[in-house]
């Protein structure tokens, strides 16, 4: 057999064209953890563990099998949540104008900073700590509890996701995502429309090819990659689901989205649900 050297662009073109072979597809939604108190943020942690936190201020550990223990009380009703580089889970406190801080080994607190009505959170690869100030309409740099505005002017800004220099927003009262372009090491550029008709935009991921899955509304949308025509995909089991995030590692299953269902009330959710998709997440610190 002879083997034939493609160099590196035959290998770029290769990589593309079985990307778009292979175009994102989702199966049916089952229950995967129930008797949770309105599940909004969740996240893996570094150890693979899934975290999910409630409208009652708890941070819970949910096991593969769907049960879940108490790892922390913060008191505050809880939005987003996600995992930093060092491995610490950040919660956002909306109402209580606050992100924590939490230890997953020990559960032990503390405020990362205090920033008004914080949403969802994010970590660049540079180290930033980026989180969206919904009721300002602002993206704030909260990194090592600073406090700095660097965009506003968004409509009720939600969910957050990196990609490729982009920060991608999900702007809930506009129903849609936005984009802004990274201008340096915590510097924004001016929004980019992206993907409108994503109705009440809530929580936003990528899976590994690039393509956007975008969560609110009883419904999961689904944005391409290549032409950003937006998917719409219902079910009886997504119950205004809020956040969603893809599984790390197994036995959760590498190809499975896990959605917080929030409840159409914004907080009488109690459920997880398990999504089955064909690619694996993107990767969140970027």
């Amino acid at each position: 057999m002879r083997i034939h050297s493609i160099g590196l662009a035959g290998a770029l073109w290769l990589t593309a064209s079985l990307a778009l072979a292979h175009p994102p597809t989702v199966g049916a939604p089952a229950p995967f953890a129930s008797g949770l108190a309105g599940p909004e943020g969740l996240a893996f942690g570094k150890d693979g563990s899934l975290y999910v936190g409630t409208a009652i201020g708890d941070v819970r550990r949910v096991a593969a099998d769907g049960s879940h223990t108490l790892l922390a009380s913060t008191g505050d009703r809880l939005a987003g949540i996600s995992v930093t580089k060092d491995g610490k889970i950040l919660a956002c406190a909306f109402g209580a104008n606050r992100v924590w801080s939490i230890d997953p080994l020990t559960g032990a607190m503390t405020v990362y900073a205090n920033v008004t009505s914080p949403n969802f959170v994010v970590q660049t690869r540079r180290g930033h700590v980026i989180v969206s100030s919904s009721l300002t309409g602002n993206i704030v740099d909260i990194t090592n509890g600073a406090n700095v505005v660097i965009a506003s002017g968004l409509t009720f800004p939600n969910g957050l996701a990196i990609r490729k220099k982009y920060l991608y927003v999900a702007e809930t009262a506009l129903n849609a995502v936005r984009r802004l372009p990274f201008t340096g090491p915590g510097n924004l550029g001016p929004v980019e429309p992206y993907a409108p008709g994503t109705t009440f935009a809530d929580g936003i991921a990528f899976d590994r090819p690039g393509n956007l899955f975008v969560v609110g509304f009883d419904t999961l949308f689904l944005v391409d990659r290549e032409t950003q025509a937006v998917q719409t995909i219902t079910d009886p089991l997504y119950d205004w689901p809020s956040n969603l995030a893809f599984g790390r590692t197994n036995p959760y299953g590498k190809m499975t989205m896990f959605f917080a269902n929030f409840g159409p009330a914004l907080g009488d959710g109690t459920t997880i649900i398990e999504v089955p998709t064909n690619h694996t997440g993107g990767r969140l610190i970027r």
